[in-house]
C-alpha cells in the first residue's frame, strides 16, 4: 500500500510518502502562514521524489490545530482523494506526535500544539503511545498538576516549561507526516475502520471533554478538521 500523507495541524506543513513502512519522500517547510501557498508544492515534490507511484490512500492530520491551516490540509487531502477516487483517512495529530515520542521515552508523557492565546491544545499518553486523556485545550497553568509534571513534546510546550513544571523533550517538535502515515496504516493493518462519527465541538476557549469522550477509543477518523474549541467567528443573535 502506497500512502501519501499530510499535516497542517502546527506552523510545520509536512508531506510523505510510504510503500508500507518504507519512506519514499519526505518533504517539511515551517511557516505558520504559508500552508496553502506550499502545500501542493510539497506533495507535488514529494510525488516525483517517490517516483509517481499509485497512491492507494491519503492519510491527513485532522488537528487539533488553526483554524485556517487544518482546512488547507483537510480540503486538500480530500480533493486529492476525490480526483484519484481513494480513501482519505483523518488521524488526530496529537496521536501522530505520540507514536513519535513513544520511541524515545519509557513513561506517560504528553504532547502540545499551539492553539495561540496563551493556550495549548494537548493529550496524555502511555509509554506505549495511547492516548489517556484529551484532546483538551488548556493555559498550561490550567492543567492538573500531576499532568504539568510529565515530560512534554512539542515546541510550544517548551515555551512553558516554567509553568508545567516538566521536562523538555525536544525530538519531537511538530507532528509530522510521516508518523501521520506510519500511525494510519498501523491501524488499518490491525483491522480497524474509519469511525462514523464526527466530534462534537466543544465550548469556545473552554473545552469540557466533550471531544476528548468522542474520541475515546477511536485512531481512524473520517477527514474533517478535529476542533476542540470553536471559532471566533459565530452566528449574529437577535
Amino acid at each position: 500500500m502506497v500512502i501519501l500523507a499530510m499535516d497542517t495541524s502546527s506552523p510545520a506543513t509536512s508531506v510523505a510518502v510510504l510503500h508500507g513502512d518504507v519512506l519514499l519522500a519526505h518533504e517539511v517547510h515551517v511557516d505558520a502562514r504559508s500552508h496553502a501557498e506550499v502545500l501542493a508544492v510539497l506533495v507535488k515534490r514529494a510525488l516525483k521524489v517517490a517516483g509517481d507511484p499509485d497512491v492507494s490512500a491519503i492519510a491527513v492530520g485532522v488537528g487539533p490545530g488553526a483554524y485556517t491551516g487544518l482546512r488547507v490540509g483537510v480540503s486538500s487531502a480530500q480533493a486529492y482523494g476525490l480526483a484519484w477516487d481513494i480513501p482519505v483517512i483523518g488521524v488526530c495529530s496529537l496521536d501522530a506526535m505520540a507514536r513519535a515520542a513513544a520511541e524515545s521515552v519509557g513513561s506517560s508523557f504528553a504532547c502540545a500544539i499551539d492553539a495561540r492565546r496563551n493556550e495549548m491544545y494537548w493529550a496524555q499518553y502511555d509509554a506505549d503511545g495511547q492516548r489517556r486523556a484529551g484532546p483538551h485545550v488548556n493555559r498550561p497553568g490550567e492543567i492538573e498538576a500531576e499532568i504539568r509534571q510529565l515530560p512534554w513534546f512539542g515546541d510550544i510546550a517548551a515555551s512553558y516549561l516554567e509553568l508545567l513544571h516538566a521536562s523538555a523533550a525536544d525530538t519531537v517538535a511538530y507532528p509530522d507526516a510521516r508518523d501521520i502515515a506510519r500511525f494510519a496504516l498501523h491501524h488499518l493493518q490491525a483491522g480497524e475502520i474509519i469511525a462514523d462519527a464526527r466530534a462534537e465541538l466543544s465550548l469556545h476557549g473552554h473545552d469540557d471533554g466533550t471531544t476528548a469522550s468522542a474520541l475515546i477509543g477511536q485512531h481512524l477518523l473520517r477527514p474533517y478538521p478535529l476542533y476542540v474549541r470553536r471559532p471566533d467567528a459565530a452566528e449574529p443573535t437577535k
